[in-house]
């Protein structure tokens, strides 16, 4: 089996074409990684394109009425048939003195540039392996100038070059990696960690990375180890996560949230901030964990005391209203699994007849289902 036969006919016909203006294709980057990892094809496939100017290329898609998207460094998108494709000119980055943001170089763009001097300004060796394609003679080539094979086979995270430490991003990617794929970091990069500066980082590719990771409680957790074992200045918006550790199941936003929260509601106040939630997001969130130590140290005695009076004699809600609330803000239900003597099972099956709502008065109305509820619950 090769990469290429992999690759669906509608997208192989269009590498053909341009192939055929004189292009020569190397896919580098996620897709032959992913490949000899696993034998799977990404849908993110990254070309770099040899021997002309981008603009040729670019010339063929508007000709062939093929939208495509135009990036820093002359690099072409487009989506085609489900794929997410990008062609870029090989490139030399340079060093800008003083810089410490992750375009922190300039570029300088070359077609005919070789495999291993472009190659040299990616990030880790396993993604330094490329798979030249010769779509008219259904051949394809390895070209792995930095053993990026080996590393692979070994599962193994090493660096391409010194200027990998000159990337703040790389630092994310670094924990990304080691996470996502189980990866372990080499003695050489653990060895420089130091020499990261990450004063400039941004709280955009921090997020980005940490997601990608599919842990982000893991790459919260590892990055604080890292940063204070490695005495690195971070941005202050990033200070916030010291001091917090989260469990290996935390996967979403909404998870750090609650985690933050159940540890200090000051801290969830600064998650719901770095993430830009809504205010109301983490007001729910309280609101619904209030309802529910209510309802948690509620007695039996205390829902029996209440169903015996007539719905009509009831002058306010109390416990009913906190068991609506907990229906109205029930997407928070997950986070909260201790045993309740009462819970949305109990009322999901519950009617309310029109008439009974009638004869109830208007202020309690929306509370009879949930009396109802209790009435079955504790006066059966």
């Amino acid at each position: 089996m090769t990469i290429a036969s992999l690759i669906p006919n509608a997208l192989i016909n269009l590498l053909s074409e341009i192939e055929e203006l004189g292009f020569s294709l190397c896919l580098i980057g996620g897709a032959p990684r992913d490949y000899f990892l696993n034998k799977t094809l990404s849908h993110d496939l990254d070309f770099e394109i040899r021997n002309l100017d981008a603009s040729v290329l670019r010339t063929f898609f508007k000709n062939k009425k093929i939208n495509y998207t135009e990036l820093p460094y002359q690099i072409t998108r487009v989506d085609f048939e489900g794929f997410d494709l990008e062609f870029s000119t090989p490139r030399i980055e340079r060093q800008i003195a003083g810089n410490k943001t992750h375009h922190h170089f300039e570029a300088e763009l070359n077609p005919r540039l070789s495999y291993q001097e472009a190659f040299k300004r990616r990030d880790f060796t396993l993604n330094t392996i490329g798979v030249e394609l010769d779509i008219k003679n259904k051949t394809e080539a390895v070209v792995d100038p930095y053993g990026g094979l080996q590393d692979l086979n070994a599962r193994l995270l090493r660096e391409v070059s010194d200027d990998f430490f000159l990337d703040s991003v790389r630092f994310l990617r670094l924990i990304r990696f080691s996470i996502k794929y189980d990866l372990k970091i080499s003695d050489s990069i653990m060895s420089r960690l130091s020499e990261f500066d990450l004063s400039a980082l941004s709280k955009h590719h921090f997020i980005e990375e940490m997601m990608k990771s599919k842990s982000p409680g893991i790459f919260i957790n590892t990055f604080n180890e890292m940063t204070e074992a490695c005495k690195l200045n971070i941005p202050s918006d990033m200070k916030i996560w010291k001091g917090l550790h989260f469990r290996p199941d935390v996967k979403s936003k909404d998870d750090l949230l609650v985690s933050a929260f159940l540890e200090k509601e000051e801290s969830a106040k600064l998650v719901a901030s770095f993430f830009s939630m809504p205010e109301k997001r983490l007001k729910d969130l309280k609101s619904f964990y209030d309802s529910f130590m209510i309802i948690k140290s509620a007695s039996q005695d205390d829902f029996k005391k209440l169903v015996k009076l007539p719905f009509n004699e009831i002058s306010e809600p109390g416990l009913l209203k906190e068991l609506k609330n907990l229906e109205e803000k029930k997407e928070w239900q997950k986070y909260f699994q201790d045993q309740l003597l009462v819970s949305p099972s109990s009322w999901e099956s519950i009617v309310v007849e029109s008439a009974e709502l009638e004869s109830a008065p208007v202020k309690m109305r929306s509370y009879l289902r949930f009396y109802k509820a209790l009435q079955k619950s504790f006066l059966a």
